[in-house]
């Protein structure tokens, strides 16, 4: 079996060479969210951080 399919990647080529396709369950993307709201986060990694949990919480949402 391939990384990309281990990984839950999609083979399929995205719109931007900087982005990747995950198949995460909601137990997954709630494991995320809990690290993250865990850690210490400072400067500019705030910004970067909010934008990603916002995302990671819209997936979620649509599970639900």
């Amino acid at each position: 079996m391939s990384l990309h399919k281990r990984l839950g990647l999609s083979s399929k080529e995205t719109q931007n060479d900087n982005e990747v396709t995950l198949k995460l369950t909601k137990g997954e993307l709630e494991s995320l969210l809990i690290g993250l709201g865990e850690a210490t986060f400072k400067g500019k990694q705030v910004e970067s951080v909010f934008k990603l949990v916002m995302k990671i919480q819209n997936e979620l949402n649509k599970l639900d």
